[in-house]
């Protein structure tokens, strides 16, 4: 999908009504009814643009490649972009500097052979760029995450990695409990509650495996 040719005027409008701490629903439907914007774009503004106090909170805490050995992965978030991506979904990096798609699962999943196949390439990837222990978390309200937690335990082992897969009600939770020492999430209620320091796991996989040219909105916000 292309932003139309008004969607960067009216990223510029949202961003300035954002950074004078006008509430975020009201300014994209203020926004998107002036530029008509559709409902991805809308989409777009809600998940990729902050304000600017909050985008280079967000930026400090992102590495570009962590040198750790131990990476805590909020599992769905990360799977659900590639699986987004591989399905044809508009991806883009927010003006905080982090990978995200225009549309969500919401708890649904399809193409189950391709999820699981993303993940067997996903966490290959994570052992060829050094990782070692990989601890994986899963909504375990999202269908199927009991077969999912299974199969990814299985691919762990697979590849020698240590670490598990835990399902519990909300990942998020199990994330700021444990106290990680590197997250893999594009997920602002994390990373804002957080300290760091992040990876973007997908973003990694995705720039490796395909060089894809993702819209860039922190380019646009600096």
């Amino acid at each position: 999908m292309d932003v139309s040719p008004a969607f960067r005027e009216a990223a510029e409008d949202y961003y300035t009504l954002l950074n004078k701490q006008y509430p975020e629903k009201a300014s994209i439907a203020l926004v998107g009814d002036r530029y008509r914007l559709s409902k991805d774009e809308r989409m777009i503004l809600f998940r990729g643009i902050t304000s600017k106090d909050r985008a280079l909170s967000r930026k400090a805490k992102l590495l570009p490649l962590p040198k750790l050995p131990e990476l805590h992965v909020d599992g769905y978030n990360a799977l659900f972009t590639l699986l987004n991506y591989r399905i044809g979904k508009l991806l883009f990096i927010g003006n905080d500097g982090y990978l995200r798609d225009a549309g969500g699962t919401h708890g649904r999943l399809t193409h189950t052979e391709m999820f699981l196949e993303l993940a067997e390439d996903f966490f290959d990837h994570l052992v060829r760029i050094g990782f070692r222990k990989v601890q994986v978390y899963l909504d375990s309200p999202v269908s199927h995450s009991a077969f999912h937690a299974v199969e990814i335990r299985n691919i762990l082992l697979q590849r020698g990695l240590e670490g598990d897969c835990t399902l519990g009600n909300s990942a998020d939770y199990l994330l700021k409990r444990s106290s990680p020492p590197c997250i893999a999430s594009s997920d602002t209620a994390i990373i804002d509650a957080l300290p760091g320091p992040f990876f973007d796991a997908a973003r990694s996989y995705l720039e490796k495996r395909y060089r894809p040219k993702f819209l860039d909105l922190s380019e646009w916000f600096k």
